[in-house]
């Protein structure tokens, strides 16, 4: 597959972090699986800090901050009397509320693919439409916390 054609991925700050530095245990496999995606998406619940490193850092295709819409908020976030619908799917994993934004982001743009170190929550996930996450890097040492 040449560069800058496989289909659209949604990269969390995990990736990002492993992609931007060169010493990281997975540096290659990250950098390798992100410079191939088409077009790359990175939630505005995700490391604000690294989207500016990382739109600069020589990437070869498109890079999207996505903001979170009033939407995902509202299936992310805690409301006062009940769990919202992300978390409930999710009460056993701890999901939280930046990857339970990404799960939304990925839901609302309707893409599978998905670059991260966290293996414990995403693997776990299946979206709306019944599939789960094809995650593009099976990391050396993923992220369990």
């Amino acid at each position: 597959m040449a560069v800058g054609s496989a289909a659209a991925l949604i990269c969390d700050t995990g990736a990002l972090l492993d992609y931007l530095v060169e010493s990281a245990p997975d540096h290659r496999l990250f950098r390798s699986a992100i410079d191939q995606a088409r077009t790359r998406y990175v939630p505005g619940s995700c490391s604000q800090r690294s989207i500016p490193s990382f739109a600069t850092s020589g990437a070869r295709s498109c890079v999207h901050a996505g903001s979170c819409t009033r939407r995902i908020h509202v299936r992310t976030a805690h409301a006062r009397s009940a769990l919202t619908e992300i978390d409930r799917r999710y009460a056993d994993r701890g999901l939280g509320l930046v990857d339970g934004s990404v799960v939304a982001f990925a839901e609302d743009l309707g893409i599978l693919r998905l670059a991260t170190r966290d293996l414990r929550h995403f693997a776990a996930v299946r979206l709306r439409v019944g599939s789960p996450f094809e995650l593009v890097v099976h990391p050396t040492y993923p992220d369990r916390s």
